[in-house]
């Protein structure tokens, strides 16, 4: 009678609640995928179940009870609930074999099984030959000839070494073309699933804030397209919505990753699915990538646009955290690429990276808009990762301070033991902890004022008629907005919420309009509660009144025209229905703006909002976070 092995691979639901959305267990099913080539683990072990979802750990432990090898794939989103489940299990059968990986186990901690005593052995890196191996070892036990793990001998680490890394990815066959994953569609029709593409695997940086790179490989190694192109027809035949497509870097090969491009287009057109996705795009893109880019966009209807990284403008930091970007003549070429060609671009920070100063922190902002990003910018939260360089070896050398927090993943409901945490930058030796503060309420005056929109045309069109600097223009607007009894109490509500994150692991901020608020979108609650309360109009007066009192000196004429623009580029959920809104104005604000043309030309624009104007208000709050990368609530202007 063959042996049952089961793998244990969790994750919150994906998105707005109404979707019911979850990943398929990828990393687990690839694993179990390659095992299965081996003659020997087939004949001796059958899959008894993946375990996708949080479910009730009594329910999930009656389930893997008889197994006899239990994996567990472990990384920021589960590690508590995996945790748990182990411990559970092990009480219940002690003689099954629990195999943890991943990113999150602390594989440089000699204290390792002291700390989990329920776990047999840990894999340290990539996994598919190693388990297979683990797999073929299971009668006899003999594990400690397999290099790359770490097993428990009663309580005690034996370490391994390290694993020789996979040279040809290919030989790992697909768990979606194998038919893995045939039966969670059919039992389970209700969900709403979101697949894994991994058309390369490895990440040529060596970023220290990052543990991609010490998992995997310097050098990327790429399946054959032949097997990208079957599995993304798996996905459209099968009705999937939403793809994440993994790799570190997509756009580093142009002419492969175009070709790929060609194919998830080709795929959407004949199945009518996936109708999303998301993309890490290249670290320093070439101007190939906008090609790609335009493809999505054109014969796809992406909305998605394109992601460039920077973590931060400053090169003392860049070259502490071992990243070099692109030159920043080279960032505005993409920038204005992106401006030309109506790509919503975003770009992401890391706030608490070592050697960021108060100074340097503002002028990242300040840097990004003169470069010409004025519609995306992601703010993250340092985190310290258990495996990654700046947790193992700059902690100390940069004086780096963390605090536990419980409610920076989206959707992560849990309470008590089951409870998700992530240890976040909460204090360095150049930001201590009362500067980060200031650094986080900074961040949120800039995402709701200039990203999210409400003063993005007034600042770029000052910049260029009266050489307003973005750093005055902000430092007035903010000591202004302080005037204001609403805006006033939004400051002290977004420090307050900020300061419980940091302090005691949680904002612990109650819903806007059903929204969940919680560390990570805290950032855009003002922007949310604009409409939830009906203020939108009131905080545009408010801006109106700043622009009339501290630019009096610009014609009457052309600040009434301006303000009206601006009003215009923000959707406001009360004013749904008016769009598409149509306006003639005596001066051509957005070419005078984008193209350096001529001011005083006649001109009609055409803002629209091309989104379901039926949705409710939840709904509306709820797409302002997560369709925030596709500028989600800000018209989309076209001279007419």
């Amino acid at each position: 009678m063959k042996k049952t092995i089961s793998f244990v691979n969790p994750n919150f639901q994906q998105g707005p609640k109404a979707l019911n959305a979850y990943y398929l267990p990828y990393s687990a099913a690839i694993l179990w995928a390659y095992a299965k080539t081996s003659e020997q683990v087939d004949k001796q072990f059958d899959l008894n179940t993946f375990i996708w979802r949080r479910d009730n750990i009594q329910d999930t432990v009656e389930k893997l009870k008889n197994d006899s090898v239990v994996g567990f794939s472990t990384y920021l989103w589960n590690n508590s609930y995996n945790n748990v489940l182990a411990r559970e299990l092990k009480k219940v059968n002690p003689d099954v074999l629990i195999v943890f990986g991943g990113p999150q186990p602390p594989i440089e901690d000699y204290d390792f099984f002291e700390r989990f005593p329920y776990v047999d052995i840990c894999v340290k890196t990539e996994g598919e030959v190693t388990f297979q191996s683990i797999l073929e070892s299971y009668d006899t036990k003999e594990f400690s000839d397999i290099p790359g793990i770490l097993i428990n001998r009663n309580g005690k680490t034996i370490d391994t070494g390290n694993a020789v890394r996979i040279k040809d990815v290919d030989i790992i066959p697909s768990p979606y073309l194998t038919g893995l994953f045939d039966n969670l569609l059919v039992e389970f029709p209700e969900v709403s699933w979101t697949a894994t593409l991994e058309t390369n695997r490895g990440c040529p940086y060596a970023c220290t804030f990052c543990d991609w790179g010490s998992l995997t490989y310097a050098k990327v190694k790429k399946f054959k397209l032949e097997r990208v192109y079957a599995e993304l027809e798996w996905i459209g035949k099968n009705q999937l919505d939403f793809v994440s497509i993994t790799d570190a870097n997509f756009g580093i090969f142009p002419e492969r990753d175009l070709a790929i491009a060609d194919k998830l287009v080709q795929v959407q057109k004949e199945y009518d699915n996936p109708k999303s996705y998301t993309i890490s795009w290249a670290k320093n893109q070439k101007a190939e990538v906008i090609e790609i880019v335009k493809k999505l966009m054109i014969e796809g209807g992406s909305t998605l646009g394109l992601n460039l990284s920077v973590q931060t403008l400053d090169e003392r930091t860049l070259e502490i955290i071992k990243r070099k970007n692109l030159a920043m003549n080279k960032v505005e070429e993409v920038f204005d690429a992106c401006e030309v060609n109506n790509i919503p671009l975003y770009t992401e920070l890391i706030l608490g990276l070592p050697g960021e100063t108060p100074e340097s922190w503002r002028k990242n902002f300040y840097g990004l808009y003169e470069a010409g990003n004025h519609t995306g910018i992601t703010v993250y939260q340092a985190q310290l990762l258990e495996n990654a360089e700046m947790n193992l070896t700059q902690r100390n050398l940069y004086n780096i301070k963390g605090s536990m927090v419980y409610d920076y993943l989206v959707g992560s409901y849990n309470t008590h033991e089951l409870q998700e945490g992530v240890e976040v930058v909460n204090s360095t030796l150049d930001l201590p902890i009362h500067e980060m503060l200031n650094a986080q309420l900074f961040s949120w005056f800039q995402i709701t004022f200039h990203i999210n929109g409400l003063t993005n045309y007034l600042s770029r069109f000052l910049k260029r008629y009266a050489g307003e600097s973005y750093e005055d223009f902000y430092e007035k607007l903010y000591e202004f907005i302080k005037k204001d009894e609403w805006l006033l109490s939004e400051i002290d509500r977004i420090s307050k919420f900020y300061t419980n994150w940091l302090t005691k692991g949680a904002i612990n901020h109650p819903p806007i309009s059903g929204m969940e608020i919680h560390g990570w979108n805290l950032i855009h609650s003002t922007t949310i509660r604009l409409h939830s309360e009906s203020m939108t109009g009131h905080v545009s007066d408010y801006i109106a009144k700043f622009i009339n009192t501290e630019y009096s000196e610009i014609d009457p004429d052309i600040r009434k025209e301006l303000l009206s623009f601006q009003r215009n580029f923000v959707v406001d959920f009360a004013r749904v229905n008016e769009y598409p809104i149509r306006e003639e104005y005596e001066y051509d604000i957005l070419g005078y703006i984008q193209d350096s043309g001529d001011l005083n030309v006649k001109t009609k624009f055409e803002f629209n909002f091309p989104e379901d104007k039926t949705m409710s208000l939840e709904t509306f709050c709820e797409k302002i976070f997560f369709d925030r990368r596709k500028n989600f609530g800000k018209a989309w202007i076209t001279k007419l």
